[in-house]
């Protein structure tokens, strides 16, 4: 069986794009709480997107999905997912969405 090990966001939302945050995976289970706006919905959609490279809806070409930097005064936008898994036969992948 496939597991996902770690995900790793920047840029994305509310999480900031000078730094990156990673979240790990534990076997059998991981359980993700947090206040309402705290990114729940986010890392969902991140792996999601990770996986599939489908956005979430209503995020149509990113908007309102990679961070915006109008709110930051700056030009260049910095979003990235990383996504590091185990294949069936144990071997380490990592696929990245820019």
């Amino acid at each position: 069986m496939t597991t996902i090990e770690k995900l790793q966001i920047q840029g994305i939302r509310a999480y900031s794009p000078h730094e990156h945050q990673v979240i790990e995976f534990y076997k059998p289970l991981t359980i993700i709480v947090g206040q309402n706006g705290s990114g729940k919905t986010t890392i969902i959609e991140a792996l999601k997107l990770a996986t599939t490279g489908d956005l979430p809806p209503n995020c149509k070409n990113g908007q309102n999905f990679i961070h915006d930097p109008n709110l930051l005064t700056t030009m260049e936008v910095k979003g990235q997912i990383k996504l590091r898994f185990r294949t069936a036969d144990g071997k380490a992948v990592v696929c990245s969405r820019i």
